[in-house]
């Protein structure tokens, strides 16, 4: 058993109480389910349990011994560890490497159990094998650990807690960038754990997922945990009432995208594009081989002013690779090994394979799944993740101006909702309030086309409808949104109009009424 008794948390570099006597018990053989709203202390409370940084007060007792923990190392040697919303890698190692980093003396044969002082490679990678095939992940274990997707990513992290036989695993939104099936496989799999014996502390919004797959919820509101139940006390309707506050519940949106357009009003096919209305997107016959990258076969579509357009499937089946190449990360100047067939226009400009800051001269903006990896700098005040994209905008001359800087970055934080100063650093905000200054920031370019992959990840049910809320607005005024998501549930609110990429090509499409 592990207990978390008065755990406060306070932050001196920003003056931030993140935590503020939180208590919480969890017990082997059971999934507990953390909820809350966004900056509601859950991750904070979870990091400091994973050793990632220490409690300003409070104690923490494992089998009933009190311990402290000055490094995930000491976590680890406890059995406790955790899956981030934004696993890292190390550049140039391949997958399996990646995986058993830190533990490559132990031997990892089957069972984790001691065989040598030394370094064993074919040991060591036939252990990783074993347990992928029993995760049910494809991942390519001799690839690059860079190449990997998102959801590449999470399953790495969660092969190299497995590799370490953790008894206590912490999940911090871990179906965020998963589809369908892959969220099925997982939850699976945290059942098995949990027969195992293992104990399993889960982050989420997802509230049906939370009543689904948890045995115990507990909900953390402005630092504090509050009530904890089993989940067969709770329906959804009572679960949405403790995590929001039966006030707040009855102040979102019942249909945050209405006036949502309907069949008959927009059509992604050539017969209904007038001559007088060109497409903000068009993408034409385009075919890539990227190495290390799921190709794309052969896809055509149009993106008509005003529309809002999903395409889902599994992001390893052609999601992001689709989604790099619109946005220019796939940059075939700089790399020759690309090869292209067709055309991506964007408000009349070819930007095929031509980098990022041609998508962004044309008139695109964008927000990827990978926030801390390339949406942000963790380590670097907010303000210098803000100015990112505006930096031409803001400079006088060859000077940057200050006070342009500051209006701006007041511009994003008030649309964002925080109340916080910039000159933080950027690690100090929680997942939620990241992604909110995130999309705030794309929405201040003022694009004709803004493309969002996994938009609602770490968002709250009320920011979620907010979100619904900005892009039918933003869409009403005559510009076009490109959702990139797993999340089937998250595009029915969102979207038009559905498209789902399997294998590199489009298989099917409609409207979300008809799908």
């Amino acid at each position: 058993m592990v207990e978390l008794r008065g755990i406060s948390k306070f932050f001196p570099s920003n003056g931030v109480t993140a935590l503020e006597n939180a208590n919480l018990t969890l017990c082997p053989g059971e999934i507990h389910a953390l909820l809350g709203e966004n900056g509601s202390g859950k991750s904070t409370l979870m990091h400091i349990l994973s050793g990632f940084f220490p409690a300003s007060s409070g104690k923490i007792f494992v089998d009933r011994k009190e311990r402290s923990f000055s490094s995930t190392a000491n976590a680890l040697a406890l059995g406790i560890g955790m899956v981030r919303q934004h696993p890292g890698f190390v550049k140039g190692f391949k997958v399996w490497e990646d995986c058993i980093l830190g533990a490559e003396k132990s031997g990892l044969s089957a069972g984790g159990a001691f065989r040598s002082v030394f370094f064993d490679p074919a040991l060591s990678r036939k252990r990783v094998m074993e347990l992928l095939e029993r995760w049910s992940f494809d991942l390519p274990l001799d690839g690059q650990a860079e190449s990997l997707t998102v959801s590449q990513r999470l399953k790495t992290a969660v092969l190299s807690l497995l590799l370490r036989n953790v008894n206590w695993f912490i999940f911090d939104e871990p179906t965020a960038v998963l589809a369908a099936e892959e969220t099925k496989t997982f939850y699976g799999l945290l059942k098995r754990l949990r027969s195992e014996g293992k104990g399993i502390i889960l982050i989420t919004h997802k509230l049906e997922e939370a009543l689904e797959a948890s045995d115990r919820i507990t909900i953390m509101r402005q630092g504090v945990t509050g009530e904890s139940r089993n989940t067969g006390e709770l329906s959804l309707e009572m679960l949405k009432n403790l995590v929001s506050g039966a006030a707040k519940q009855n102040n979102i949106p019942k249909d945050p995208l209405q006036g949502r357009k309907g069949a008959g009003e927009y059509k992604n096919t050539d017969a209904d594009v007038a001559d007088v209305e060109r497409p903000v997107l068009e993408i034409k016959n385009l075919k890539i081989m990227a190495p290390g990258h799921p190709y794309i076969r052969d896809l055509s579509f149009k993106l008509m002013p005003g529309a809002i357009l999903g395409i889902t499937g599994v992001r390893d089946s052609g999601l992001e690779t689709l989604e790099m190449a619109i946005t220019g990360l796939l940059d075939v100047t700089h790399n020759n090994s690309y090869k292209w067939e067709g055309t991506i226009t964007l408000n009349g400009v070819d930007i095929t394979g031509k980098g990022v800051r041609s998508f962004r001269g044309a008139g695109g903006a964008y927000l990827g799944a990978d926030r801390l990896g390339g949406s942000v700098a963790p380590d670097l005040s907010l303000s210098e993740s803000l100015i990112i994209h505006a930096f031409n905008r803001l400079r006088r001359g060859i000077f940057l101006s200050a006070s342009a800087v500051k209006s701006f970055c007041n511009k994003v934080m008030i649309r964002a909702g925080i109340e916080r100063s910039v000159s933080d650093r950027a690690y100090s905000f929680s997942g939620g309030m990241i992604q909110r200054i995130l999309l705030a920031r794309e929405f201040a370019e003022e694009p004709s086309l803004l493309v969002l992959a996994e938009a609602g990840s770490s968002l709250d049910e009320a920011n979620l409808a907010k979100l619904g809320g900005e892009l039918r607005e933003f869409a009403g005024r005559g510009s076009s949104v490109l959702l990139f998501s797993a999340d089937m549930d998250e595009l029915h609110m969102m979207a038009d109009e559905i498209l789902l990429l399997r294998d590199g090509t489009l298989t099917v499409s409609g409207y979300v009424d008809e799908i």
